[in-house]
């Protein structure tokens, strides 16, 4: 075993995935022969524009990949992310150039914590300079139906992606109910209901986990190949920040107060996380064969993708 930066050298570096280090620093490395695009060096991104109540201006991270094989100290590791690049979006009637702001610029206080909770990361416990590019006066028209085309130039280097917003599909209904097999009176399983319409949609959520900072299950994406057109009843699993107990993984604890964050996305954002999470989920295991990971990044790899966002704070209790 190896305790490096593993997710970094895999696939791209991603704020948001930091607090996941835990699971993947611990993966084994099995000798196989990558495809020259996916050693070499090249720019990744991960941004994104939502619409909503609630929902936070755009904002895009860029680092740069590493081979597959080599392995980061913690001072390659800050030399990764991007400080020199311009970044612009248009949103179909104008185009908004987006401001850099480093972490380690941003005086303690309200708008640090805010950065932080936007990003998902305790600064405090990262030694490390993130600089962001963010909509800082939010002038983007953010809502359903746009689609946001995203420049980034660094150097001589142009990178160039396309996001649409869909459409909400919401979810009308919540429940909390017993957990599966023994009763466990601290812990209740949550279960969503949804109108899907006809033809195909994606989605993917968000729970906030026992640090209270939005995260995800191993599986956060879905399609409706299964229900496509009806009504239709799911589980939702809790994020966990910690060491994950597979005995009571994606239960809630009854009397907490849960955010809860629903998206529905496009088929091209689906499909980057469809095969991230494929790919992240399989570490590991002798029998898990090498996943390219479907960016939608021209010039770079990586993700500019659009989020429909429907928040709801949920008291867990089984009596209701």
């Amino acid at each position: 075993m190896t305790k490096h930066y593993q997710i970094f050298k895999v696939y791209f570096v991603s704020v948001t995935l930091v607090l996941g280090l835990s699971l993947l620093m611990t993966s084994c490395q099995e000798e196989f022969f990558l495809e020259e695009s996916v050693t070499a060096n090249q720019f990744v991104v991960e941004g994104y524009v939502e619409a909503g109540e609630g929902t936070l201006p755009s904002y895009v991270l860029i680092t740069q990949s590493v081979p597959f094989f080599d392995e980061l100290n913690p001072d390659e590791f800050a030399s990764l992310f991007i400080d020199n690049a311009s970044v612009a979006v248009n949103d179909g009637d104008k185009t908004v150039q987006f401001t850099k702001i480093c972490s380690d610029a941003v005086p303690d206080g309200p708008i640090k914590d805010e950065l932080a909770m936007t990003l998902g990361i305790d600064f405090d416990s990262i030694d490390v300079d993130i600089c962001i590019y963010i909509d800082l006066a939010d002038e983007l028209t953010r809502e359903e139906g746009r689609s946001y085309d995203l420049t980034i130039n660094i150097g001589n280097d142009q990178l160039t992606a396309t996001t649409t917003i869909p459409e909400l599909v919401r979810l009308d209904s919540f429940s909390f109910e017993e957990v599966p097999g023994e009763v466990i009176d601290s812990l209740a399983q949550l279960f969503a209901n949804i109108a899907d319409p006809e033809g195909q949609t994606f989605y993917r959520y968000f729970t906030d986990d026992d640090n209270g900072i939005l995260n995800t299950a191993f599986s956060s994406v879905t399609d409706d190949s299964t229900f496509d057109g009806q009504d239709f009843r799911f589980p939702i699993s809790q994020a966990d920040a910690t060491d994950v107990d597979f005995d009571t993984y994606g239960f809630f604890n009854v009397g907490d107060t849960v955010t809860f964050k629903w998206t529905t996305i496009d088929a091209a954002h689906f499909k980057f996380w469809d095969t991230f999470e494929f790919s992240l989920n399989g570490q590991g295991s002798p029998f898990t064969s090498y996943t390219r990971i479907a960016g939608n990044v021209e010039g770079g790899f990586g993700i500019w993708g659009g989020y429909a966002v429907q928040f709801e704070e949920l008291i867990v209790d089984k009596t209701e």
